[in-house]
């Protein structure tokens, strides 16, 4: 049993429904079959189930108690859909800014530790799935397109291994002819790679993992950062988030890029400002008291704001992402 950081109240029960395994072809094979429990096997260790409910766990942590929901991820169950406090700092899933979606086996910072989920270094897809290769999410990148890969130091160069090179071919993207790759999908991703990856990808990142730095504004790290040994390194401490050779330099790719707004909960958890929590009667300062007040982060229309004290959890098949609710891939 892992030593949990946030105490399992049970009174709900985790009963599932299997999900529909998301097959890929080549390119976007299913490559994430390790490191995620199978949707519908058994439920981890620490998880009794006492029937019936609606398939929420309470879970009491020092700030009170919450309803969590075991989210899959293309029919799997990985570190930040599991409902356990995997790195034991008293918060669990989506209430742990380390955590960027159900796509995700890593507590303990952005890394997705997916098994093949980076098997193709340097060319990129949809960074917020669970799969490596473009067949599924017609996403087209590479490292070496980007001029913060200047090779060694590894301390400096976010993809270890990765070159820049202007005049990279991305195989397979739909490049006009007479276009050089890196120029044309900067600004030029299929509407298919939108479609599907843009919705799982946090506030003031783009689809492939760069990331605007929330207390840096305009400047942008890679939230799969790795050391030369090939450790993560990068996670949503502000230390962290400030220090290049742990999250280091990327450029973003504005083709497919999901900004991050004034009222938006942004990549890495920094706090909303002040101003987006309106006013109490009285010229009293602002609220903390979300129960009593309307959202202050903003979210886009039809999705339902999470993540806050007082906010309601988000309904099974969804995840909280930077602050609202985002449907699940199945």
């Amino acid at each position: 049993m892992r030593s949990l950081g946030a105490v399992l109240v049970m009174t709900a029960v985790a009963s599932f429904m299997p999900a529909c395994h998301h097959s890929n072809s080549n390119n976007g094979m299913d490559m994430g079959v390790g490191g995620g429990d199978d949707f519908g096997s058994d439920l981890p260790d620490g998880y009794v189930p006492i029937p019936p409910g609606d398939g929420g766990i309470i879970i009491k942590t020092d700030g009170g108690t919450f309803t969590c929901y075991i989210t899959p991820c293309q029919g799997k169950v990985y570190e930040c859909g599991d409902c356990m406090d995997n790195d034991g700092d008293g918060l669990v899933d989506s209430m742990d800014p380390d955590c960027l979606g159900a796509c995700q086996n890593n507590e303990a910072g952005f890394f997705g530790n997916i098994p093949g989920q980076n098997n193709a270094p340097c060319k990129a897809d949809c960074y917020w799935d669970q799969d490596t290769g473009s067949g599924n999410d017609s996403c087209y990148w590479d490292h070496e397109c980007d001029t913060f890969e200047q090779g060694p130091p590894a301390a400096t160069n976010p993809e270890i291994g990765c070159s820049y090179d202007p005049n990279t071919h991305v195989g397979g993207a739909p490049v006009p002819s007479g276009q050089k790759d890196c120029a044309y999908l900067l600004n030029n991703q299929p509407a298919a790679c939108t479609n599907f990856c843009k919705p799982l990808t946090p506030n003031g990142c783009d689809c492939f993992g760069c990331c605007e730095n929330p207390y840096a504004k305009g400047t942008y790290v890679y939230a799969g950062s790795v050391n030369g040994a090939g450790q993560p390194t990068c996670d949503a401490t502000q230390a962290s988030l400030g220090d290049p050779t742990k999250c280091k330099p990327c450029t973003p790719v504005p083709g497919c890029q999901n900004t991050c707004d004034h009222c938006e909960i942004c990549f890495g958890g920094a706090p909303l400002p002040p101003d987006c929590f309106g006013t109490d009667m009285g010229g009293q300062p602002p609220s903390t008291d979300m129960a009593n007040q309307p959202p202050p982060q903003q979210c886009p229309a039809g999705e339902q704001a999470c993540g806050l004290p007082g906010q309601e959890p988000c309904a099974p098949g969804f995840y909280c992402t930077t602050g609202c609710c985002v449907p699940i891939i199945k």
